[in-house]
């Protein structure tokens, strides 16, 4: 089944981009047999209800969503699982079950940014700045996946400029080592990506209503009455 390049393109995109991410296909019993089911869980019930949305705008009739408590955490967990086979099929089928990005050939801009805005719901951040100046946050993104590299290169065609790519030390012995590059918020905001998780975008939006990045300085002065009246005006 294609829906790339149809009315619901956007939808699938970025269904593409949570399954690379925190989304999941497994199979579950169901009346004596097995079914295919998409799965995913969130702190964030923004990004659950987005995927839900995306799943219905697909075709999906049979998606179920839950919150329950977690031990040695404040905040609940959001559980959302849809039996849509035809949908879990092209996932896998798109990504080589999780291994590549699929082909974008012919995807639209809008389809592109939909995958991005998947996989940085699921694996992006924008963190609270170590040594905060007049910006509180900066962004990034941080996978284990081998296809991250292909990514960082998706962004940039988008205009979304990235740092250096690294590499992190495992949380334990035999885990997958994680990678991790950090985003230009400025070309995050021009190039009209967003997240659905509130909580992202909201830091997203406060670092952008200082207004445009000054390219002329690593740390630009703080503009005062008194340099106000000295900056020369056009």
């Amino acid at each position: 089944m294609q829906w790339i390049g149809q009315s619901a393109g956007k939808s699938f995109a970025y269904l593409l981009g949570v399954y690379l991410g925190d989304g999941c296909v497994t199979r579950a019993p169901a009346r004596k047999r097995f079914v295919t089911v998409f799965r995913l869980n969130s702190i964030d019930l923004d990004f659950v209800e987005a995927t839900k949305a995306a799943l219905i705008n697909l075709g999906c009739g049979r998606v179920w969503t839950s919150t329950h408590p977690v031990k040695k955490s404040v905040k609940p967990n959001h559980s959302l699982t849809a039996k849509a086979d035809d949908i879990c099929a092209a996932l896998v089928s798109a990504t080589n079950a999780k291994a590549s990005l699929p082909q974008m050939d012919g995807w639209s801009r809008d389809e592109k940014l939909a995958l991005v805005s998947g996989l940085m719901d699921s694996e992006g951040f924008v963190a609270a700045t170590a040594n905060p100046t007049n910006r509180r946050y900066y962004m990034g993104f941080k996978c284990c996946e081998r296809w991250v590299p292909d990514f960082q290169a998706l962004l940039d065609s988008l205009g979304i400029r990235s740092g250096k790519l690294g590499t992190e030390v495992p949380r334990r012995e035999g885990y997958r080592v994680p990678m991790r590059f950090t985003i230009k918020m400025q070309s995050w905001i021009d190039s009209g990506a967003q997240f659905h998780i509130a909580r992202k975008q909201q830091r997203v939006n406060e670092w952008g209503s200082a207004g445009a990045y000054e390219h002329r300085a690593k740390f630009p002065r703080r503009l005062t009455s008194e340099t106000i009246r000295q900056t020369p005006t056009a």
